[in-house]
């Protein structure tokens, strides 16, 4: 445990740098400028997908709370979509991350392999019951739909 601790240490760290460095800001500073809050999502951003840190410990590395990771989280898709600049800003960081973060990458383990594996067979379930829902709601709306044009139809041969 106490070596994960040291490994998110150096992967946050550096993630922290690539950011900083890109957006020329520093993500500890207490401010909401509009850089350093993007710069932060971004950081957010990292540590979710390249780390399995929680929100709790992402946002101790920045000596924020859990709920402005998550904010900052769900924010950022509509930053780099609607704004070209933090768009380009953005991939640009994800491709050095990409860059350095795989070079040295260990490869998973079996273990990770099938906690994997079964968390995407988990959610392809969830998306195949979430389907089934779907197409039996539309069947129901085309069959009610089909009625309503019934009902239509026999009024307008009433007048």
């Amino acid at each position: 445990m106490k070596m994960d601790h040291i490994y998110y240490n150096k992967q946050t760290q550096k993630f922290k740098e690539i950011v900083e460095q890109t957006l020329n800001v520093n993500i500890l500073d207490k401010t909401r400028k509009f850089e350093n809050v993007f710069a932060r999502s971004c950081y957010y951003y990292l540590c979710r997908t390249y780390t399995d840190l929680s929100y709790q410990k992402i946002s101790n590395t920045v000596k924020k709370n859990h709920a402005t990771v998550m904010h900052g989280l769900k924010e950022l898709p509509y930053i780099i979509k609607h704004d070209k600049r933090c768009n380009r800003l953005f991939n640009k960081i994800v491709n050095q991350i990409e860059k350095k973060h795989f070079e040295n990458k260990h490869k998973k383990t079996v273990d990770q392999l099938v906690r994997d594996y079964n968390y995407y067979l988990l959610k392809n379930n969830s998306m195949q019951n979430y389907i089934d829902k779907l197409e039996a709601k539309n069947k129901k709306l085309i069959k009610e739909n089909k009625e309503m044009e019934r009902v239509i139809y026999i009024m307008a041969d009433v007048d």
